[in-house]
């Protein structure tokens, strides 16, 4: 996949993200930005094999799915806590922030 050929059609499917985020935020979803749906159809696009011609981006862009976008927005974050926590300090400071979690939420119930 060449990424340099998807830059110069970005500013081309603009209304297309655009269209996507409307939806999202129709949906409930008001943080959706059409940068995060970009960098999901990027990711869609990355599997294929075959050269992606302008109306194939066109159409990953509008048949992309709440479920997929948020999938992806979890994976993400998952990824960047990883990244977070991957050192033994940082483990400590998770078991604090777990044990503090729990503390908080006993009185709750």
């Amino acid at each position: 996949m060449n990424k340099q050929q998807f830059e110069v059609w970005k500013s081309d499917v603009k209304p297309a993200l655009q269209s996507k985020v409307d939806e999202f935020h129709l949906l409930g979803y008001k943080s959706a930005d059409k940068e995060e749906v970009w960098n999901c159809v990027m990711e869609k696009l990355e599997k294929r094999e075959e050269p992606v011609r302008l109306h194939v981006l066109v159409y990953y862009v509008l048949t992309l799915k709440l479920s997929e976008y948020m999938n992806r927005l979890t994976v993400s974050s998952y990824k960047e806590s990883a990244k977070h926590y991957s050192t033994k300090a940082s483990l400590d400071d998770l078991l604090g922030d777990i044990e503090t979690h729990a503390s908080t939420n006993r009185h709750l119930t």
